[in-house]
């Protein structure tokens, strides 16, 4: 935990230098996370995003929509439980493109939910008895999540979310900056 703490520290304090030269912001954000991802019955690897984002000209309700880019990288899994000599670990990745529609709670505060799509590449090995099976494979998923952000300055966040790749039930869970260009 304290080097995820010091990982979102330096992801943010470059940025903060940074936006307090710029004038307004345009609709153009970007950002970086991390985290833990979670997978049942497997160790909890760090987790890495680098995103991208749009924020559409369009109000709906009190709300801001946006569209998102990311690269997210879930790093290795490893089994659970097994018997001295047996391992299992899985690999992923994913690209994951949504929609994001925030509703500010103040002028700082807003909360904000996702829906879009994980597309996702998975590796795994299995070693038992002296034996070595790997398999890989790929797919599309639905992705939802939730989060907050706060507005540290006006053209630098810091958020906290919570994302979950369904079918895969990869269960993502992260804090980072986004800079507003």
């Amino acid at each position: 935990m304290k080097t995820i703490i010091a990982g979102t520290a330096l992801l943010i304090l470059p940025m903060t230098a940074m936006a307090a030269t710029q004038g307004p912001a345009s609709p153009w954000y970007g950002g970086a996370t991390i985290g833990i991802a979670s997978l049942s019955g497997f160790s909890s690897p760090v987790d890495f995003t680098i995103f991208g984002g749009y924020r559409l000209p369009v109000h709906l309700s009190r709300g801001k929509l946006a569209v998102e880019l990311g690269y997210d990288h879930m790093g290795t899994f490893k089994m659970n439980n097994l018997p001295a000599g047996e391992s299992v670990s899985l690999s992923a990745h994913a690209v994951e493109a949504s929609a994001v529609y925030a509703w500010p709670i103040t002028s700082a505060f807003r909360v904000y939910g996702r829906a879009g799509l994980a597309f996702w590449n998975a590796s795994a090995t299995a070693n038992a008895s002296g034996y070595t099976a790997s398999a890989a494979g790929s797919g599309t998923d639905p992705l939802f999540g939730v989060g907050v952000s706060y507005s540290v300055m006006s053209h630098l966040s810091v958020r906290g979310e919570y994302r979950v790749i369904t079918s895969s039930n990869i269960n993502i869970f992260d804090v980072g900056g986004v800079y507003s260009f």
